[in-house]
């Protein structure tokens, strides 16, 4: 009598922990969304703590727990599947019920870790961007403006290279300890800046398996559940210091990709380290140009594409094959999967990493006021 108690218990507990988890999650997003200062005020005084907690914990470590969770979970999975199967087909009684246990147990660790993605990361898709936290002007920038700033970046990457401690080889050298170190530098000078942004850093994380993010177009991954910044290490060593600054930026709860993105290019050309401001100039300048392909006329385009260095023009086309080459239909999928995870929160799907440049023209909105470039 005493086991079907229990077992009754247990049964209907798992029940009642699903529940609240993922009530629990629902309030959260609901508040977050339809509560005015909600979000802000979750992110500047309660997701700190969290952070910097889970944070600490998890770099005790120097692999990453969040790759190791994937393989495990993709492990259980198949497991489960496997024993299921063997169980339903030797013994149908017991396999139903061990196929019960399964999706009950399943239910319970997806209800959790909804949970724990909304304290950690939902909430924050709502909180102020940072262009709103910077104080960066809310004008619209006309079309004028962006050739402006490809103008502005051309010139100032031009200004980079022609440095006299600068040396292109910089840009194949890979020390990741060095990197990893400097990018958490980077993100806490620009703690002197934004509040937000001080704190706890944990060094950013390699994936053990890089080669599978290559081959789905991936360049870093935040793990809201670990509260990681991981990388691809098999990036081109000139790009790994920008995707790291955006991954911590993540970290610090600045979800959107447009305000990550801006974090990491401010991070990148205010560091010591030449290599990194080379690396946010440089996504700085892909953003800009993609933006204007679409917005004016290729001689226009073509005024700025011509003012860059020849080094930086062959980057700029060794990236662009790259990429075409490594296209296939698992990138493809992947695309569209971060589509709809960033549509689900409230962004206008991959069409969001645009933003950076309406960030970027705000932050250049002096100069390209008053300089006369065109």
């Amino acid at each position: 009598m005493k086991n079907k108690v229990s077992h009754s218990f247990f049964h209907h507990g798992e029940w009642y922990f699903s529940v609240i988890c993922l009530m629990t999650a629902w309030s959260l997003f609901l508040a977050a969304r339809y509560t005015e200062d909600f979000a802000q005020w979750y992110a500047v005084q309660v997701y700190p703590a969290l952070q910097i907690a889970a944070a600490k914990l998890s770099s005790q470590w120097e692999g990453s727990f969040f790759e190791v969770l994937l393989v495990f979970t993709m492990l259980l999975i198949l497991s489960s599947i496997v024993t299921s199967l063997i169980l339903l087909i030797f013994n149908r009684c017991n396999g139903k019920k061990q196929i019960l246990i399964h999706l009950r147990f399943l239910l319970c660790i997806t209800a959790f870790l909804v949970m724990v993605y909304s304290l950690t990361c939902g909430v924050n898709y709502q909180r102020d961007g940072i262009g709103k936290v910077l104080k960066l002007p809310q004008t619209e920038a006309s079309k004028e403006d962006l050739m402006k700033l490809g103008l502005i970046l051309a010139e100032d990457i031009t200004a980079l290279t022609n440095d006299p401690e600068w040396d292109y080889s910089l840009l194949v050298k890979y020390d990741n300890t060095y990197i990893e170190k400097e990018a958490v530098a980077s993100m806490k000078t620009m703690g002197n800046v934004e509040s937000s942004l001080a704190g706890y850093y944990p060094e950013p994380k390699p994936f053990h398996f890089s080669g599978l993010l290559s081959y789905l177009g991936i360049e870093g991954i935040f793990s809201p559940i670990t509260m990681e910044a991981n990388y691809n290490r098999e990036m081109t060593p000139f790009l790994i210091p920008y995707a790291m600054c955006h991954e911590l930026a993540h970290l610090k709860g600045f979800m959107k990709e447009e305000d990550a993105g801006f974090i990491a290019y401010l991070a990148c050309v205010n560091s010591k380290s030449l290599v990194f401001r080379y690396s946010g100039m440089f996504h700085a300048l892909i953003f800009t140009l993609n933006a204007l392909k679409t917005e004016v006329p290729m001689e226009e385009f073509n005024e700025i594409y011509n003012r860059l260095p020849q080094q930086v023009k062959y980057q700029l086309i060794y990236i662009k094959e790259k990429n075409i080459a490594t296209s296939n239909a698992f990138t493809s999928a992947a695309r569209t999967v971060n589509d709809y995870y960033l549509k689900a929160n409230a962004q206008a799907g991959t069409e969001s990493y645009g933003g950076i440049v309406d960030l970027l023209m705000a932050e250049y909105a002096d100069r390209t006021s008053k300089e006369d470039l065109i």
